[in-house]
């Protein structure tokens, strides 16, 4: 992250947020990148970086739960009403009046929710991966969900779900990380196997079964592997496991479920990158929202070779896709 400059609040509600930034033409809406599970803001390096030609503000933020911010353990304080008063503090800081919700995983989720909590600060969304979901009406699941993907799709797309929000959960990850560093970015039908499989996932990182994993080529670099484990060896998964905790447990449902009907609807432009070779996050996913109507301005859906984590593994092709939506909107 040597091109931003890293700087930290802290919240009105007493979160310190560490975030990276760099200047640009202010009359243009700020690029506001948000990282998923179990990433930090370094993800977008490659993306972001490049996309300094485009003369747009950038800021990246290391989400709650991750790096350099704080770590709570609550997973209601992860609620979608008060992370997004977060990320509004964070755009205030920076005199940023409108932004661009850029996400990937559930940093998808969250900077789609960012436009549902604060649609007059934002002038376009873009999703990576996670396609735009709207909010939920109904309480959350799991059981329901994997058998509803499963009729889709054929598999359980959230089978590893179980493990995440497991009480043991946060312990395995940590106690594993060499073997969830291979899960992570195994190439082939990895992620399929072990995150779409009935306890395959909790078998594999605690040795109870064992595979040959191979690399995607990115993953492969000595470095990006030392860096995820010395990080997630310092930082532990308590924090990032109640992303899924506060859905699980319906604390999303509670504030969800009081927004308007008719914010569903993202009345600016939007961008979908998905990727052919994800095998949990897929990209017929989206087809309901469009064939719903509730995304008029999606002006393209792109699809690039690759699998889940598109910003690692090819970035110049979610830069490309990025900085031409931007040059055809935001002149």
């Amino acid at each position: 992250m040597d091109a931003f400059e890293k700087k930290t609040l802290k919240t009105s509600r007493g979160y310190t947020y560490t975030y990276y930034v760099a200047d640009g033409d202010k009359s243009l809406p700020t690029l506001f990148f948000q990282h998923g599970w179990p990433d930090h803001a370094a993800m977008w390096k490659d993306v972001a970086g490049p996309l300094r030609s485009t003369k747009h503000p950038i800021i990246i933020p290391d989400m709650l739960g991750y790096d350099g911010t704080d770590k709570p353990t609550d997973p209601s304080v992860y609620k979608w009403n008060v992370m997004t008063k977060d990320m509004v503090e964070i755009l205030d800081a920076e005199g940023a009046e409108k932004c661009i919700s850029i996400g990937h995983d559930w940093g998808s989720g969250a900077a789609s929710r960012f436009y549902h909590y604060h649609p007059d600060r934002v002038a376009g969304l873009v999703n990576l991966n996670v396609p735009y979901l709207p909010p939920t009406r109904e309480p959350f699941d799991l059981e329901t969900a994997n058998k509803r993907t499963k009729q889709v799709f054929g598999y359980s797309l959230l089978a590893y779900w179980h493990l995440f929000t497991a009480p043991d959960g946060p312990e395995i990850l940590k106690g594993n990380l060499e073997r969830l560093f291979n899960l992570l970015h195994g190439d082939g039908d990895t992620m399929k196997t072990y995150f779409c499989g009935n306890d395959e996932m909790r078998n594999y990182l605690t040795g109870k079964t064992d595979a040959t994993i191979n690399l995607r080529p990115y993953a492969k670099d000595a470095t990006f592997k030392k860096t995820f484990v010395d990080r997630m060896s310092r930082d532990g998964f308590e924090g990032p496991q109640c992303w899924y905790k506060a859905t699980s447990q319906n604390h999303q449902h509670e504030c969800d479920k009081e927004l308007p009907g008719g914010i569903d609807v993202v009345q600016v432009p939007a961008l979908y990158i998905g990727c052919k070779q994800d095998a949990v996050c897929r990209p017929e996913a989206m087809y309901e929202s469009i064939q719903k109507g509730l995304l008029p301005k999606l002006e393209q859906a792109e699809m690039i070779d690759a699998a889940h984590w598109s910003s690692y593994e090819a970035p110049q092709e979610v830069v490309m896709r990025l900085e031409a939506w931007l040059k055809k909107n935001y002149k």
